[in-house]
């Protein structure tokens, strides 16, 4: 049974923790993952580098962390099983806008600039980065396609081919203008319209 004295020291656990990611993500932000430091993480967190790294590990455990969870914020939904008995239509509307969103939010596209600047030098880094969020994308996109397709409601071959055509779709012009400054980042309203209609397209082209 679980105390009230290990629940309060969790608490303070997930509090410090959340302390942590919201600083790393500053400072990646502000000086870029190579020239970051745990020493600055830390100054601005006002944790230890002994918890820093009992709950990360270093530098690299900090983000893949925030990778890992943008990741989850997006397709938590797809792993509840009744999204397979509501309308293709719709859960793809959804899971789509909540992408787009979370990749065109300012510091996604900030981290996403980093990896392209660091990556060649880094190659570490980009797969890592590959791993826990593109590739991650494609995998939750193509477990949930091969599912309709087994049912018999979308008629494809290749699952993750479809799956990264999808992903290609949404995406559309709108983070590589977005990372340029070539344009404003899109409203909520543009973001629905432009998910609704990808996801029409795609499904016209494989519905059963």
């Amino acid at each position: 049974m679980t105390t009230k004295t290990e629940i309060a020291a969790h608490s303070r656990l997930d509090a410090r923790r959340r302390a942590f990611l919201e600083a790393a993500n500053i400072v990646f932000l502000e000086k870029g993952y190579a020239n970051a430091t745990l020493g600055d993480v830390i100054a601005r967190s006002g944790g230890s580098r002994q918890t820093l790294y009992e709950l990360f590990g270093g530098k690299q455990g900090l983000f893949e962390a925030i990778i890992a969870e943008r990741n989850a914020e997006i397709f938590q939904p797809l792993r509840a099983v009744d999204l397979l008995d509501r309308p293709p239509d719709d859960v793809l509307v959804e899971i789509g806008t909540r992408f787009l969103q979370r990749v065109l939010a300012p510091e996604a596209l900030g981290i996403f600039r980093q990896v392209l600047a660091e990556g060649p030098a880094m190659r570490e880094l980009s797969e890592r980065f590959w791993a826990l969020g593109p590739g991650r994308t494609v995998t939750a996109f193509e477990g949930y396609f091969e599912e309709l397709t087994r049912r018999g409601a979308l008629r494809l071959t290749d699952a993750n081919r479809a799956a990264r055509q999808f992903q290609g779709m949404l995406l559309g012009n709108f983070q590589v203008e977005c990372m340029l400054g070539v344009r404003e980042l899109p409203s909520a309203e543009e973001v629905e319209v432009f998910v609704k209609n990808s996801v029409a397209r795609f499904l016209d082209g494989c519905r059963a």
